[in-house]
């Protein structure tokens, strides 16, 4: 409701006897001739029964100057007020019949009343209301009682249960509240700043090596004054700050969480509103209503069924009702930032899916050994759960590595079976980039080692052979023992390799092992033996009991090599895989995410072109605008317009009159 008082300011009434009095102040000052009395004249319109208020706050403006529309809007109800010529209306006071008043917000926008009113309407204002705010604006003399006033103030629901607008202004403050947090969640330069915040992290995640061993930390980050990585980074910094596991600390969730309630805000209060509003059919009816809507254009001799013609030809979506035209055309534009939402919030909430519910592990396993993958997983989180094939056993049936010609690395593969608990066998040869999947479990290939070396020892004493099968027993578990008969012309020893990667002095990958020639004496001084190290399967380099260089053997080439007294021939170095395990329910969220990002994203550079136009006699008013690409349709625009026949204008009926002419040759 709004009330004229002689001030400009605006006033909160809390109540309906406070807003009586400032009413009974308004028809004083009008009786006396003060400024905002005579020349203000104030109606209220017949509505419905009220709904709740969406604010309960009532708020008057000065008679004098509309500055804003702080009026509380009441569901489907108009109000309005006669003064000067003057208006100030709500977004759906403006529209045409086929809107019904249904604006995206309430905003404020100058528009004209029938017959020199004005008006004010809320959103969602029916049509029947407009048509009474028209009819009550063009009385300069209209009045209305303060009994009427109040009636119509007072909600149906509060005046039954005794509440007063007090009341209701208690839950305000909540709706204010929800309102602003809705507001700052889907700011774009905090959903800017949150992804900045997500990328720095990833950043730190890529340079600092993620769920590594203490050791490792320890003695890549040292804690010692002038070997601190930058200056500042050491272990005790990483594990302070969870630095060692980013992907999977709570910070980086809730920044997770944090973009997720942006673009869910977002979409709500913007893209949502955008879209409903870009679904409607708007008619105008008239050319002042035509005009303002955007690019406008007059066909003479036109008529409107022939543009409803060329703009289908165009693509358009053509609706024609009473002499007046809609169309558009690329509404799937309007819908395309709504997708791409969805599918952000999709890759959102698979990430987080597969943190809390996932499993991850690894292991390494020697050629020709077992493991069972539940073993080595560990959850992500209490509400994890193991997947299916967690159970099953596999064996690894052989290990490869290619080279290089330069003698590097090319690729490694693993061939794996496995035999799960209801009896079915699956075979597999893995790569990177080339994991085998079962049943929720993935197994990649990873990482590889060395497990054993294999030699032939031609004049092996019996404690040298009962030494070395007994470490070959107890440290390679899984693996097939190879021992020919003593018939053979020599014993087959499998000598276990252990990594020696981040010892004192050791640059890169190293294993090594050692053949023991005697007991271990009673002093606990080391036993006398035979060294080897190896830096991949393509050789092995042999060191006697003191420590000096022997030679250096590639397996299966059947060279004799003599050391200690030994004659030594390598037979083969056994490899060993390294698989990571996992299992991640949200990697098809995250696959089907990325799918609908693209498509939605290519849809969102549609265009959603629009254009209005109506019948006025022989004349044709046409309007159009779109969202993007405006060069491109205002070029399309023109060719419609020049596409449009133009009606044969029939020629105006001239009256002939008959006159007799003299002729004979006295008149000549």
């Amino acid at each position: 409701v709004l009330a004229g008082v002689s001030a400009r300011n605006w006033q909160t009434l809390s109540s309906p006897a406070s807003f009586r009095a400032m009413l009974r102040k308004g028809r004083a000052a009008s009786a006396t001739g003060s400024p905002g009395g005579a020349a203000s004249r104030w109606a209220a319109v017949p509505s419905p029964p009220l709904a709740a208020p969406q604010r309960s706050t009532l708020q008057l403006a000065s008679s004098s100057t509309w500055t804003q529309n702080a009026v509380t809007h009441w569901p489907r109800r108009v109000f309005c007020a006669a003064k000067n010529g003057h208006t100030r209306a709500g977004a759906g006071a403006r529209r045409g019949d086929a809107d019904s008043g249904k604006a995206a917000a309430p905003e404020v926008r100058d528009a004209p009343a029938p017959n020199g009113g004005s008006c004010v309407g809320g959103v969602g204002s029916s049509d029947s209301a407009r048509g009474a705010v028209g009819q009550q604006g063009t009385d300069p003399g209209l009045r209305v009682s303060p009994s009427l006033l109040t009636q119509r103030a007072t909600p149906a629901g509060y005046a039954a249960g005794g509440e007063s607008m007090a009341t209701a202004q208690q839950n305000n403050p909540l709706q204010v509240a929800w309102r602003r947090v809705l507001r700052e969640l889907s700011s774009l330069p905090r959903a800017i700043a949150i992804m900045f915040l997500i990328a720095g992290l990833s950043g730190l995640g890529t340079l600092i090596p993620q769920n590594k061993s203490f050791e490792y930390y320890v003695q890549n980050y040292p804690d010692i004054p002038g070997q601190k990585v930058l200056g500042f980074l050491s272990y005790p910094v990483l594990f302070t700050l969870e630095l060692d596991h980013i992907y999977t600390n709570w910070y980086f969730y809730l920044s997770l969480a944090l973009l997720a309630a942006s673009l869910a805000a977002c979409t709500i209060t913007r893209q949502l509103p955008v879209a409903k509003v870009a679904q409607r059919w708007r008619f105008q009816t008239t050319p002042k209503g035509v005009i303002k809507m955007g690019h406008s254009e007059v066909l003479p001799s036109a008529h409107l069924s022939d543009l409803g013609k060329v703009l289908q030809d165009k693509g358009y979506q053509v609706f024609i009702q009473a002499g007046a035209l809609y169309a558009f055309k690329g509404l799937a534009g309007r819908l395309g930032p709504i997708g791409v939402h969805a599918a952000l919030l999709l890759i959102l909430g698979g990430t987080s899916y597969s943190g809390f519910g996932g499993f991850k592990g690894s292991v390494m396993c020697p050629e020709g050994g077992d493991f069972v993958p539940e073993q080595f997983l560990r959850a992500a989180s209490p509400i994890s759960s193991p997947p299916a094939a967690a159970s099953s056993i596999v064996h690894v049936d052989s290990f490869d590595i290619d080279y290089r010609p330069d003698g590097q690395v090319a690729q490694f593969y693993s061939t794996l079976t496995l035999l799960s608990d209801d009896g079915e066998q699956v075979q597999k040869m893995i790569s990177v980039n080339d994991p085998f999947r079962y049943k929720g479990m993935t197994m990649y290939q990873t990482d590889w080692s060395l497990a054993a070396v294999t030699l032939k020892v031609l004049n092996a004493p019996p404690v040298l052979i009962d030494a070395a099968a007994s470490d070959a027993e107890a440290q390679v578990a899984g693996m097939d023992e190879e021992r020919v008969p003593s018939s053979a012309p020599g014993e087959i020893l499998r000598l276990p390799l252990a990594s020696l990667e981040g010892k004192p002095g050791i640059a890169g990958r190293l294993w090594g092992g050692f053949l023991p020639l005697e007991e271990p004496g009673t002093s606990g001084q080391a036993p006398k033996g035979i060294s080897v190290l190896a830096r991949d399967p393509q050789s092995l380099v042999i060191y006697d009991s003191k420590g000096q260089f022997v030679g250096v053997r590639r397996p299966n080439s059947g060279n004799l090599i003599e050391v200690e007294g030994l004659q030594l021939v390598v037979n083969a170095i056994t490899g060993a895989t390294g698989l990571e395990i996992k299992s991640d329910p949200g990697v098809p969220w995250v696959y089907a995410g990325f799918g609908g990002l693209m498509i939605t994203t290519l849809v969102s550079y549609l265009s959603h072109s629009q254009v209005w136009a109506c019948q006025q006699g022989g004349y044709v008013f046409v309007s159009g605008k779109s969202n993007r690409a405006l060069v491109a349709f205002e070029k399309e625009f023109d060719e419609v317009l020049e596409a449009v026949p133009e009606l044969p204008r029939e020629l105006p009926k001239v009256a002939v009159q008959t006159v007799d002419i003299d002729t004979s040759a006295e008149h000549q």
